[in-house]
């Protein structure tokens, strides 16, 4: 049996890293989250011990948060901290890990005891294999890719609160000078049901909207392959999914236009159906595919919508 701190930014994250303390059978559970997540959401049922509270969570750059988690790891000693594989937490856990000398592994997908050693999966060599690695030293730190586990049904129960005080960032080596908002659009595709996705096919930016009423036809989310977000910008990075971008898991994926390259199949094959649009018989992305469409996309989409519009009209 091991103890586990988790860190968590908001509710679904820690409903998830939850869920994978479950399945490695963690006898005790705390979590260090913001105080707007136990304002808005009874957490009795998840079983912890303790939550830790502090304000302003997601203002604080990892440089901040890394004494409170020393702190909390010295003093409660778990044998893991557990947190969602996102930027913040790829940092944070990295400089804690080298403060402690702790073993410290990111992008993690599965976590199971084997002999009675706790053995990780994560991606390897670019997201071509996935390595099996066994821990040997504790408290070791670990990102974990989110697919939407949920964790198992408890009964209510109490658990402690402790409010810990928000660190001071003036004598930080890096400190933050302004704050930009960034204006997002659409669901959060990690939690998205249907994924519509775009690449290198379309041949303009223009084009895009035809995916975008494929999308709104479809009740599904808008996403990317990474050069339309990242080479050509057209659009958002938080619509990319692949290795460097988000890992989804929706039941139904879509990808139109896409070579479907390891890179980008890394974040899309926990999708129940994988749907390939592509006149390139040749494209990795057939092998992947539970369907595949070897047809220009310039010619699918319009027929699709057209057939979508007609079922529509009849159902109304």
């Amino acid at each position: 049996m091991i103890s586990v701190l988790i860190l968590a930014g908001e509710l679904d994250e820690l409903l998830e890293m939850r869920a994978v303390a479950d399945q490695i059978g963690a006898s005790v559970v705390e979590a260090l989250i913001p105080e707007a997540v136990i304002d808005g959401e009874s957490l009795a049922s998840l079983g912890l011990k303790r939550a830790y509270l502090l304000e302003g969570f997601d203002e604080i750059p990892p440089e901040g948060l890394e004494k409170i988690v020393i702190d909390l790891v010295r003093n409660s000693e778990p044998g893991l901290v557990i947190g969602p594989s996102k930027k913040i937490y790829r940092e944070l856990f990295a400089r804690t890990a080298q403060n402690l000398s702790s073993p410290c592994l990111t992008d993690c997908t599965n976590l199971e005891f084997n002999d009675g050693r706790l053995v990780v999966e994560r991606p390897f060599l670019g997201g071509g294999y996935v390595e099996r690695v066994a821990i040997k030293k504790f408290p070791a730190l670990l990102t974990i890719q989110l697919t939407g586990r949920r964790p198992q049904a408890r009964e209510g129960g109490s658990f402690e609160t402790v409010r810990v005080s928000r660190p001071s960032i003036e004598n930080l080596r890096l400190r933050r000078v302004s704050v930009e908002k960034i204006e997002r659009k659409g669901a959060d595709l990690s939690k998205a049901r249907v994924v519509v996705s775009v690449g290198r096919g379309f041949k303009r930016r223009e084009d895009l909207k035809m995916a975008e009423d494929l999308a709104q036809l479809l009740g599904a989310e808008l996403a990317c392959s990474r050069p339309i977000a990242s080479d050509l910008g057209w659009m958002p990075e938080e619509k990319h999914v692949g290795l460097s971008g988000k890992w989804i898991s929706p039941q139904l994926y879509i990808a139109i236009g896409i070579s479907g390259q390891v890179q980008h199949m890394v974040g899309v094959r926990n999708s129940r159906i994988i749907v390939a649009v592509n006149n390139d018989t040749s494209a990795p992305i057939h092998r992947e595919a539970d369907y595949s469409v070897p047809i220009d996309l310039y010619q699918f989409i319009p027929a699709l919508i057209k057939v979508l519009k007609e079922k529509g009209a009849r159902a109304a």
